[in-house]
């Protein structure tokens, strides 16, 4: 994979999450985000991106490196007590479900894998998030079992429940199709039809398909936007992103109509970005937008040797 196309999939995920930031939680059509704001949720200045930047930043780091999953635990808890990974050395959002797996390695000495809390009401998307990385990593990988097993591992660390999991396959299965030049429209079609496929030695997984099915059709461009729930629900984040990218005609569209949902704007639209930079591999992020993205040198301090190891 390109360079220049790597570095336009990871910034449209960080664009998206730092156009969202400031109106994170807020009820759909109180407020219209047409560019880079700032303030507002968490009184943060425009351009600060959260911890979907920060835990995929640390995701490139870990991977950039070869580190372990003990690697990478030691890089969430820097971010997590020290501010690493962010844009002003302080952590100012972190899940409740990722500081608990956080919590879980370091004071309960769980096995990586492990920490994720394994409940039905811990299916946040909080390893939805910073997973995309793994895709670009993944991308000449043919063997689906390979790229399902790391999915399911990376994942696994701060989320375990069986429905959170099959969407991050999901997630990632789509991205490895549209990075490999699949049409989305295809994608809906085969995707689905290959995890599914994929998912007979995994009963558990396979039960939760029922929740993800309304999106896994090329009808979902038909889903009113009245039917598309935004919050910081698994399910819920994965349905409304796939929808801003299947309606939209570019990056940036699928960003705006993501970021305007309302509720967990920053990961629904940095869900949306990766997903429709992968459609849309051709095309830039409005400059003003990235340029507004702040400390950019701590962006690139890992954002370029990740890609220098991993381009073609």
């Amino acid at each position: 994979m390109q360079a220049d196309q790597m570095r336009q999939f990871i910034y449209a995920g960080i664009v998206g999450d730092a156009m969202g930031v400031p109106v994170e939680f807020n009820e759909r059509d109180t407020y219209r985000i047409t560019t880079m704001t700032g303030h507002g949720t968490w009184d943060q200045p425009r351009g600060s991106w959260s911890d979907d930047t920060s835990m995929t930043l640390a995701l490139m780091d870990n991977l950039t490196h070869d580190g372990t999953y003990a690697d990478l635990f030691e890089k969430f808890q820097a971010y997590m007590m020290w501010g690493a990974y962010t844009p002003r050395d302080e952590t100012f959002d972190i899940g409740k479900t990722c500081a608990h797996a956080i919590r879980n390695r370091f004071i309960n000495q769980l096995a990586p894998t492990e920490c994720g809390d394994p409940s039905e009401f811990a299916n946040g998307n909080g390893a939805l998030m910073r997973l995309a990385p793994l895709a670009l990593v993944l991308v000449d990988e043919s063997d689906l079992k390979t790229r399902l097993q790391l999915t399911r591992d990376y994942t696994a660390m701060t989320h375990r429940h069986p429905r959170t999991i099959l969407g991050s396959y999901l997630y990632l299965e789509f991205l490895h199709a549209m990075l490999n030049g699949q049409p989305l429209r295809t994608a809906l079609v085969m995707v689905p039809s290959l995890v599914k496929s994929a998912l007979k030695n995994e009963p558990a997984v396979l039960a939760e398909w029922s929740h993800y099915e309304l999106y896994l059709t090329p009808a979902i461009t038909e889903l009113s936007r009245s039917q598309i729930r935004s919050t910081g629900y698994v399910v819920d984040t994965f349905g409304a992103a796939l929808w801003c990218c299947a309606k939209a005609q570019s990056v940036a569209e699928a960003i705006l109509l993501a970021v305007n949902l309302g509720g967990d704007a920053d990961t629904v639209a940095t869900i949306a970005g990766t997903w429709a930079a992968a459609r849309y591999p051709a095309q830039s992020l409005p400059k003003e937008w990235q340029a507004a993205l702040l400390n950019q040198t701590r962006l690139a301090d890992y954002i370029d040797p990740f890609i220098l190891k991993f381009n073609d």
